[in-house]
């Protein structure tokens, strides 16, 4: 009787090789999509991703099962690239002091990632992925607010700091900033003066902070 033949494992370097290879193929399509964003393309095409970065479409449909697939990895990367800009802030300064920091760094940050965010807000509502990677990009900006004014949030009774901490993360947030720069044209410069301004007086309003009747 003959014995079965067991297959022969394929030596661990070039699975590693192989592995490698595909990772590295991943990177150059997620970042071949990230530029063209960046470029100013708004919805960039399988096939403009390939012409980018050389990986043919049979290639970018073997690594990724769908263009929403693709689009996830390439927010998930963008992450990474900006995680650098996500810095805990000064808590111990004055309000305005605290105020242009945290104007400061989101503007930075929002001028920075609008290109990518405004695809990942398009697609969010298909892609549960992404999704979620922004409601874990919300809660930290959020997050940030509360800490930095912690002091002035205190000092609010207790049943209008959340209103309070709603509208300072209203005002500074993404959206915000985009209403301001892409619909209403806005200058950088004039754009961080408004929402200071949005900070500053929720801020200084007391004991009616945040009250809209």
């Amino acid at each position: 009787m003959m014995r079965a033949q067991v297959p022969l494992r394929k030596p661990s370097g070039e699975v590693d090789g192989r592995t490698l290879r595909t990772t590295r193929t991943r990177r150059l399509v997620v970042e071949a999509l990230l530029d063209l964003l960046e470029a100013g393309e708004p919805q960039p095409t399988a096939q403009q991703v390939s012409d980018r970065c050389g990986v043919s479409m049979r290639s970018i449909f073997r690594l990724f099962e769908d263009v929403e697939a693709m689009h996830a990895a390439a927010v998930a990367a963008q992450i990474d690239r900006v995680g650098h800009l996500l810095v805990p802030l000064d808590r111990t300064g004055s309000l305005a002091t605290r105020v242009k920091a945290l104007v400061d760094s989101r503007a930075k940050l929002f001028e920075t990632i609008s290109p990518v965010r405004r695809m990942a807000v398009r697609i969010a509502s298909t892609s549960p992925t992404i999704r979620a990677d922004l409601a874990v990009a919300n809660g930290f900006l959020r997050a940030q607010v509360v800490e930095l004014f912690d002091a002035e949030l205190r000092a609010l009774p207790s049943a209008q700091r959340r209103d309070v901490a709603d509208v300072l993360d209203v005002a500074s947030s993404w959206e915000t900033w985009e209403r301001l720069r892409s619909a209403q044209g806005i200058t950088d410069r004039r754009a961080r003066r408004l929402v200071a301004g949005l900070l500053s007086c929720t801020l200084a309003g007391g004991p009616d902070a945040g009250r809209l009747t």
